[in-house]
Order: structure tokens, then sequence, then C-alpha cells
């Protein structure tokens, strides 16, 4: 079963090799001396804003790395833009717990590629490092920070250095843009969506041309897959004080099925996602033994919810299909009719309550038209409890899993 599992995963590195060259899409760059040179750059729909690139130029070319050094500004199919720009950062957390007592910003220089959210006569860009988040707009040539910042004034209140809305009140002013209001500024956030929004009806109201980067909108983030599928099962109890107890009961296939809700992460071309599926899975034996002539009956019936909590990533292979892995955590709920049984045959056995402790499961599968799915799934060792009747006891599952994506 290993085998089956390792072999898909090597196929999987492999076969995201080849795909690699999906990920490429028409855009171009200029470099230092004010050069437009058009190709395709290697879209990792970055999260964080990044310090280099990957370039060809043609489709049988191989990518060079492009650093932030060599490039002015780059852009990938009127989607996405960065432009470099030596600018002010402000260092300080936005987490409640770690704010600084200062009002003022502490800044820090940085060479960086700033994300054009507007461009135009009066535009805006972002920039995302290691916690931290940060606006900027231009005018001319010149680029400066939208300033806000969270403090704290007290161990329990927290106040806001808001000098953006007094920016922003400023820039309407030198536009003379009459259409936007103090009252409408005041109200906007530090946020995407808002100082886009501002940023728009300034370039609209000065009648200046504008253009907007923006994602292409995708509202399937969230995703429901009923999942049949086939368990590959075995338990071993050992007891180093009774043998009685000692039972291999052997392998068993039965089946299962669950319901998989999925949240993919919005960056990084949708290749992340966290996964829950409350599964119900069961496992039914018998053994018989003789021991110095007496015969003797062990059974088992277990059956849980099981509730994997974990990741996933995806390498697309084509348009219509694509591979995935899987990292879990499983917990385990135990239903009330698992119990083991030991006892002389025709005689009333003793009955042991079945506790199983939580464990880790690795998936490897397939997708076809985002629809219909196939996955192995390999969880690590479980162990059960139950008033002491093992020192060891084993239960280990295969699975294969076959999926129906709902919505």
């Amino acid at each position: 079963m290993k085998t089956k599992l390792w072999g898909l995963a090597v196929l999987g590195l492999i076969s995201s090799k080849m795909a690699a060259q999906n990920t490429f899409e028409k855009g171009f760059y200029i470099d230092n001396n004010g050069n437009k040179i058009e190709g395709s750059i290697k879209n990792l729909d970055w999260y964080k804003n990044p310090s280099e690139f990957e370039f060809k130029t043609d489709d049988k070319a191989s990518p060079k790395l492009l650093e932030i050094k060599n490039v002015k500004e780059f852009e990938i199919d009127n989607r996405i833009k960065y432009v470099r720009a030596e600018v002010n950062i402000d260092t300080s957390s936005d987490n409640i717990n770690s704010l600084s007592d200062g009002k003022e910003p502490v800044f820090v220089k940085e060479t960086v590629f700033l994300k054009s959210i507007v461009d135009g006569k009066y535009a805006l860009y972002e920039y995302v490092g290691t916690n931290v988040k940060r606006f900027y707009y231009q005018t001319d040539n010149d680029i400066q920070p939208l300033i806000y910042k969270k403090y704290a004034i007290s161990e329990t209140q927290v106040a806001q250095n808001n000098t953006f809305i007094e920016q922003l009140n400023n820039l309407i002013n030198t536009s003379s843009c009459n259409t936007v209001k103090s009252s409408d500024v005041s109200k906007v956030r530090y946020s995407e969506k808002d100082l886009k929004d501002i940023f728009m009806n300034i370039n609209t109201c000065g009648s200046s041309e504008y253009k907007v980067f923006e994602k292409k909108n995708n509202s399937n983030f969230f995703h429901l897959t009923v999942r049949p599928g086939i368990n590959f099962s075995s338990l071993e109890i050992n007891n180093s004080q009774a043998s009685l107890f000692n039972t291999d009961f052997g392998s068993k296939t039965n089946f299962r099925i669950g319901v998989e809700a999925e949240f993919v992460l919005p960056f990084n071309n949708n290749k992340w996602a966290f996964i829950a599926e409350p599964t119900y899975q069961y496992f039914n034996s018998e053994k018989e033994m003789t021991i110095e002539s007496v015969s003797y009956k062990k059974s088992v019936k277990y059956s849980s919810v099981e509730l994997p909590v974990g990741i996933r990533y995806y390498t697309y292979l084509s348009e219509n299909s694509k591979l995935f892995f899987n990292a879990s955590f499983i917990f385990d709920a135990v239903l009330n009719s698992s119990e083991v049984l030991y006892g002389q045959v025709d005689a009333k056995p003793r009955k042991v309550e079945i506790n199983s402790t939580g464990n880790v499961g690795l998936g490897a599968g397939y997708y076809y038209k985002n629809k219909y799915s196939i996955e192995f799934n390999l969880h690590s060792k479980r162990n059960f409890h139950g008033d002491s009747i093992a020192d060891e006891a084993v239960y280990k599952n295969f699975s294969i899993i076959f999926g129906y994506r709902l919505f």
C-alpha cells in the first residue's frame, strides 16, 4: 500500500515539473534602460510582494531569473503589475498583542516591488511583507506611504493613527475634485477595496485616464464533496501479561463514506486549501483459538466518525486535470457500539470498550474537471486503549476514495 502511495507522489512531482510551463503567462518587463522586453512571466499569484521572478522570451526558451535590481517594472496580461520603488516601510506590528505605544510609524527605507492597484495620474500601490501590509500613493513621480497605525495607549485600550484620511483630503483638494466629499473620505477604511474606490473616484473626477489591476474573480473558494471509498484495515492486539488477549484480527476490506469541506486560500493561484471531512468507517472481525484444549472466541466491532483536518496542495496538469496532496490530523470519535469480546466458547465473554487516539493521514489524488476525484490515503498507526487489555493495540488503514464535488 505504501508503494502505491509513494509511486503516486513521485508521479506528482514529475508531473508538476511538466506542468510548470502552464504557469507562464503573457507579459513584459522594463529594464533599467527603459527597454520593454516581451515574453512570458511565471505567475505565482504572489501573496507577499516578490523581489524576483522567472521570465521566458518564448515557450521554447529556458526561463531566467530576473532580480529587482535589474527591473523597473513588470506586468502580466493586463492583470498584475509591479513597480520598483525605494520607499519608507512602516514596520510596526498590526498584531493586537504586539502593538507599540508610539503613535508615529517606524520607517525603514527599502527598495521593493510595489503592487499596482490603480494606475493613473493618481496611483495606488500595495506592499505586503512579513506581518506588514501597507498602501502607497503616487502623484507625478513621487510615491508616498498612506499612513495608518494601531498603537496601545494602555493595557486594554487601542488607538489609531489615521493620517491617511488627511492625506486623501489633501489629494482631493490638490486635484480640485468637488464630487468626492470629506464626509465620504472619513468613512474610508485602510483596505484595498475602500482605497481603490476612492482613487478611482479621484481619477474620474479629474477626467484622468486610469487602469485598475485586479485578479480574475473566483468566487469558488468553498467546495463540498461526497467521498465514498474502500478501506483496507487491520487490527493487532498484544498483551505481555495474558496470551489470551494476543490477537491478530487480520485485514478486512470495508466501505467508508465521508463529506469533505474544502476552503481554498485566495493566493498562489488557488493551489492551497484547508480541508475537513467527517467520515464514517468500521472494522469487524472474529477469531477462535485453542489453549490447553479450551476453545476461546474473540471478536471486535469497531466503528467511528473520523474528522481529518488538514491542508491540501494542488499542482495543475492541464485546464481539466490536476493532482493534489494532503496532510491531515485525524480526530476519532468512537461510536458506542464498539467493543472487543473475549471468552470461552459457549460462555459469557468479557467485554472491553474501545477508546482510540488520533493519528495522521497522508493522501495523494487526481481531480478531473474539478468534479470527479480519486485519492489514495495512508493513515499512521492508531492505538486502542481499553481496561488495560493490551500493551499495544494497533489499527492500520489504507483507503481508496472516490469523490463527486457537489459545488
